[in-house]
């Protein structure tokens, strides 16, 4: 093995200070073969397969019962794999459908992330978010945190589509390589080979103004790419001559990223994979040298090579539970339900980011039963404009809170194929506050993503996941409408009013909450959460007013709020004023009395908001209230039950995992024993507390 054509690390003249026993930390690494070639000398090495077997072993892809790729794209899939042999179909439940999969190991070179990163769903900037364009574009260029328009089946084979502008998708699919680079780095990479299956799927990129590109892109594993990525340095002059130039100014070699294998085709990806291994190979087949520098050098060509192949399981096919009325049409939404259940890396989606792929699954299901139409689709999802769709239903698409005011809207329906839908996506029998919630939370939240700080996002999500729909929201009839300015506020709130019909100077409420005052409660809600006027329940409130609060959910103190004529009048305040961008009014309880009064202070805490405002409506119910023994004991329970509550989500989840597999293995004693015990041990000593109830 010499050295030739390829330029390798640099190899100058070493300091004789510059010596291994320097650095004791530092120690070689070990070269991880992957593949049955190896060089004269019987070295182990990587080459990139050549067309005549390619085409080979894609014929005997194509074979196979399950396969349903057409004959180009399987001979790229042949053309990526380090060797492309022994392929099988194993078959994978996904969704409303069976995905047919293969093992093999590939270049990562030759595939790359996809676009959508689910993990980062619920931090990104949303189309639905009128200052999208104002936030996201620089020079003509996509930047930030940009949601990219779902991917769509192909309808003929088992690829995605993906539609946008050819910056949207390359700045896109680099973002999220550095995210979670940054976010869950996967350190054994380099120093190990890739060992955990890549999921990935082909897609074409079907840029707007131009040609059509097909790219094999991961579903699951972006962390464990990205962290492959991030060992491999390229030379700007093993790039075609087009890309050199943007890269040849930086200081060192650059780190391999998504963009710069997108901008090559699949032959200049070869070539360039070509180079990486004889550059690294080269590197390490010249003779040891005792110092540091060197060490270091060929610990480098060794990470390079490790991560350059990693075992991939590729999406091949797709089998619909109704192949007569569907076809292939329900196969991007097969592939996403993947996400649902899988792990990337050794870390678990967040909450945000799980709710955010859960809840684009059930408006996906519930299109594809007739449920939603396509403008109620595009209006929920909000990855793309969703101002022609506003101004269809006759709303100012400037105003954020009417968005959200349709998604509440939308998610509130007692409709069996909405809630079909949902219990299928969440493992459930019966669906519940707490899920429409959670669904309606990350689709309202979409159109905040340019004006919210990453703190007051979190804030607003973790208020509306408390519950963000009331019960009346789901059982009694009320409409979405036209609420585009402050004499339309006014007009809901008259009628709200009218509703509650009150009596006399003290306003004795003679009625109930209607139609109107639901409506007003949502928009209100709203604006109190966005605003920072009422967030999730904390104990901790109770020390700013001195006094008991109401520590129920977002909802249901709305819901409560919807029911006093003060109340009524102080939503639709603050929805006039969360519009015009200016500090909300506040309601506070005067020390030592019982009434209700606004205060307008700018410079208030959102604590002091929210604790005032959970105080007045605690006495505006239940009266004035000091703290005692009783009362302390109150909150005690009411945090063990949302504790418990939060226990049997977590093991709902569970079960939903665990019954993918059609028979799993029971579980070993010694993990259930602990668990179990103290289970036992809770419930005996709460019913020990509990009295009988004599009218059961």
């Amino acid at each position: 093995m010499t050295v030739n054509s390829v330029t390798v690390a640099a190899n100058t003249a070493d300091d004789p200070r510059d010596n291994l026993e320097a650095e004791a930390a530092e120690a070689p690494l070990q070269l991880i073969p992957v593949a049955t070639a190896t060089t004269t000398d019987g070295t182990p090495t990587l080459r990139v397969i050549d067309p005549r077997s390619a085409a080979k072993a894609a014929a005997a892809l194509d074979g196979l019962a399950g396969v349903d790729l057409d004959e180009d794209t399987l001979r790229r899939l042949a053309m990526s794999c380090v060797e492309a042999n022994g392929f099988h179909v194993t078959r994978h439940r996904a969704g409303t459908g069976w995905l047919s999969i293969i093992d093999t190991r590939q270049f990562v070179t030759l595939f790359t992330l996809t676009p959508s990163n689910d993990r980062l769903g619920d931090q990104l900037i949303y189309a639905a978010d009128p200052s999208f364009d104002a936030k996201t574009v620089k020079d003509g260029r996509r930047i930030g945190h940009i949601a990219v328009p779902m991917p769509e089946s192909d309808g003929t084979h088992a690829k995605l589509v993906y539609t946008a502008s050819k910056d949207t998708l390359l700045e896109a699919t680099d973002r999220n390589c550095q995210a979670v680079r940054k976010d869950n780095p996967q350190h054994d990479i380099g120093p190990d080979i890739i060992h955990r299956s890549l999921t990935t799927v082909f897609t074409n990129l079907r840029y707007v103004g131009g040609l059509n590109d097909l790219e094999q892109v991961s579903v699951d594993g972006n962390s464990r790419l990205a962290s492959a990525y991030a060992q491999i340095k390229v030379d700007p002059n093993w790039l075609p001559q087009r890309l050199r130039k943007q890269y040849q100014d930086q200081d060192q070699r650059p780190t391999l990223l998504p963009s710069m294998l997108m901008s090559c085709d699949l032959n200049e990806r070869r070539d360039l994979t070509r180079k990486i291994i004889k550059a690294n190979e080269d590197r390490l087949a010249l003779p040891p040298r005792a110092t540091l520098k060197d060490l270091k050098e060929r610990n480098a060509a060794v990470c390079a090579l490790n991560a350059l192949t990693a075992p991939v399981q590729v999406i091949v096919g797709y089998e619909d539970d109704d192949p007569g009325s569907y076809g292939m049409s329900r196969f991007a939404s097969a592939v996403r339900s993947l996400l649902v259940r899988m792990n990337v890396g050794v870390k678990t989606f967040d909450t945000g980011a799980q709710n955010a792929v859960i809840a684009e699954e059930i408006v996906l299901a519930a299109q594809q039963t007739g449920h939603f139409g396509y403008d109620e689709v595009e209006l929920l999802i909000g990855r793309e404009d969703v101002s022609e769709v506003m101004k269809a239903y006759g709303l100012d698409p400037d105003l954020r809170d009417l968005r959200a005011m349709m998604v509440v809207y939308f998610c509130a329906q007692n409709s069996s194929k909405l809630n079909k839908a949902m219990r299928e996506k969440f493992g459930k029998r019966k669906v519940m506050l707490p899920h429409r919630s959670a669904v309606a939370s990350e689709l309202v939240l979409r159109s905040y993503g340019a004006v919210l700080s990453p703190y007051e996002l979190e804030r607003a999500r973790t208020a509306l996941n408390s519950g963000c729909i009331w019960q009346s929201l789901v059982d009694q009839p009320w409409q979405a409408r036209k609420v585009n300015d402050d004499r339309s506020v006014d007009a809901v709130l008259k009628r709200a009013l009218r509703e509650l019909n009150p009596v006399g100077e003290k306003e004795v409420v003679t009625g109930e909450p209607g139609s109107h005052a639901r409506l007003l409660g949502v928009l209100g809600m709203v604006a109190l959460v966005v605003g920072g006027g009422l967030t999730s329940p904390k104990g901790s409130s109770e020390k700013e007013v001195g006094d008991l609060i109401d520590r129920s959910s977002v909802a249901s103190i709305v819901e409560k709020l919807t029911s006093f004529p003060w109340g009524l009048r102080m939503l639709a305040e603050n929805i006039k004023r969360n519009r015009a961008g200016i500090p909300l009014l506040g309601i506070q309880v005067p020390d030592g009395t019982t009434d209700i009064e606004t205060f307008d202070d700018p410079t208030a805490s959102v604590t002091a908001r929210d604790a005032r405002l959970r105080h007045a409506v605690r006495v505006a119910v239940q009266g004035s209230a000091g703290k005692t023994a009783a009362s302390d004991e109150e909150n005690a329970f009411n945090e063990l039950c949302s504790k418990i509550l939060l226990a049997d989500e977590a093991f709902q989840n569970y079960r939903v995992i665990r019954n993918q597999d059609p028979s799993p293995a029971l579980l070993p004693f010694h993990q259930t024993d602990g668990p179990i015990k103290k289970l036992e041990a809770m419930a005996k000593a709460l019913n020990r507390m509990t009295a009988e109830d004599d009218e059961q």
